[in-house]
């Protein structure tokens, strides 16, 4: 299970501090950020993840501009972009949301871990976490390799959140099993135009493009290729899907003779089955470190809410622990990508811990609170989140297909 070096595009640097901070000037600085992109940090901040947080948390915590978020609870997921959008604006302007992303493409250097920092600080103090952070942490760290040009371009207005992406890659028939899909990818001039339909992306409504997977050869695996194509154009509508819990969490895109130029292939083609499964590692470890630090929060919150009873007592005790497990597990991944280790099929096992500490935490929550749960209108977004956990065991992989693959490529299983 040990990996390997990565491509060279991927390699952290080091965080580049301003030429104020590099002279030992310490303190805060009210600069625009195109002008000092750290306007609001200081030396020591760049040294570690834990020097970062600290000061992060300490900034949300005192900055009368981050009390908006502070324990916020949306309406509507609508309703949350729209707001969590000024969060975005804030971590970005003030430079906090930039380190742990590459100068080239607008951050100021560093490794994952920083950004794993950030996510558990908005946690630590109940903010909610923008969506498109989690598109970012999926789908950039597989621009800066396989598309440089786009992610130095584009990067910046997606940490900002002047832009919003999506992912389409499942279809109507080719879910799990994404070499069987059948959106067409067919030359056109300097470009290529796209028919087909996608289900299940995420915030697809809300977001401006898409990384999407079509068929640009012949069936299989090695006819695929991966491209950033635009959504507000001729030939594209995207309808909401509503949810279980009312919520438009995903959409469907339907495309007809959709047009995408040829500098937003991503790779090369016949290159998208290779770059989907580099994109897996950043999808299990990212997801997983993020959840857990959703499920901890959620677990002391419900504790905090309820009346002490010995009788849940096992059942909480359960979820804490499934939850420090992959806390655990996802914090080794994050680790080892900052290594810029190539991590293969046993990232399933970071899956497989998010679907069972998902369903034990909200299994737990539910129980503990009793008839509450169910009619308090000011829990109406811990049921909504209750809700959204019964996919656990589908979105994002299914759990079959996630232990087949520890099975046979992990552990070394035989087929039959």
């Amino acid at each position: 299970m040990g990996g390997h070096s990565r491509p060279d595009r991927q390699r952290a640097s080091r965080p580049t501090l301003p030429r104020s901070l590099r002279c030992g000037v310490h303190q805060q600085m009210t600069v625009a950020p195109d002008t000092n992109p750290a306007s609001q940090l200081s030396s020591e901040m760049f040294e570690s993840p834990t020097a970062y947080a600290a000061a992060l948390e300490a900034f949300l915590s005192t900055d009368e501009r981050a009390t908006p978020y502070l324990g916020y609870r949306p309406h509507s997921l609508e309703d949350s972009a729209a707001h969590l959008t000024g969060l975005q604006a804030l971590l970005f302007d003030t430079g906090w949301s930039r380190l742990g992303w590459p100068e080239s493409a607008g951050g100021l250097g560093g490794d994952p871990r920083f950004r794993a920092a950030m996510f558990q600080t908005l946690w630590n103090l109940d903010i909610p976490i923008p969506e498109p952070f989690t598109t970012l942490e999926i789908l950039v760290p597989v621009l800066l390799v396989f598309a440089p040009h786009l992610s130095d371009a584009l990067l910046p207005g997606l940490l900002r959140g002047d832009d919003k992406w999506a992912q389409a890659f499942s279809e109507p028939d080719a879910g799990s099993d994404l070499a069987s899909l059948r959106t067409k990818m067919e030359p056109d001039g300097d470009g290529f135009r796209l028919s087909g339909q996608k289900v299940w992306s995420t915030f697809g409504h809300l977001s401006q493009r898409s990384v999407l997977l079509a068929r640009s050869g012949g069936p299989g695996h090695k006819g695929l290729t991966m491209v950033l194509v635009d959504l507000d154009q001729p030939g594209i509508e995207v309808r909401p899907i509503r949810a279980e819990d009312g919520e438009n969490h995903f959409s469907e895109i339907f495309l007809d003779n959709a047009w995408v130029p040829a500098d937003r292939v991503i790779g090369t083609l016949g290159q998208g089955w290779a770059i989907a499964m580099y994109m897996l590692q950043w999808e299990r470890g990212a997801w997983g470190w993020l959840q857990q630090g959703r499920f901890h929060q959620r677990l002391q919150q419900a504790v905090e809410l309820g009346t002490p009873n010995p009788e849940f007592a096992q059942q909480l005790g359960h979820a804490y622990a499934l939850a420090a497990a992959l806390r655990l597990t996802t914090k080794q991944t994050v680790e080892r990508l900052a290594r810029e280790e190539q991590l293969g099929p046993e990232v399933s096992v970071d899956k497989l811990l998010l679907i069972d500490a998902e369903l034990a935490t909200w299994d737990a929550i539910r129980a503990y609170l009793g008839p509450r749960f169910e009619v308090d209108d000011t829990l109406q977004w811990l049921r909504h989140e209750y809700l959204f956990s019964r996919a656990a065991p589908i979105y994002g992989g299914s759990q079959e297909i996630q232990r087949t693959l520890v099975a046979q490529r992990v552990l070394g299983m035989p087929r039959d």
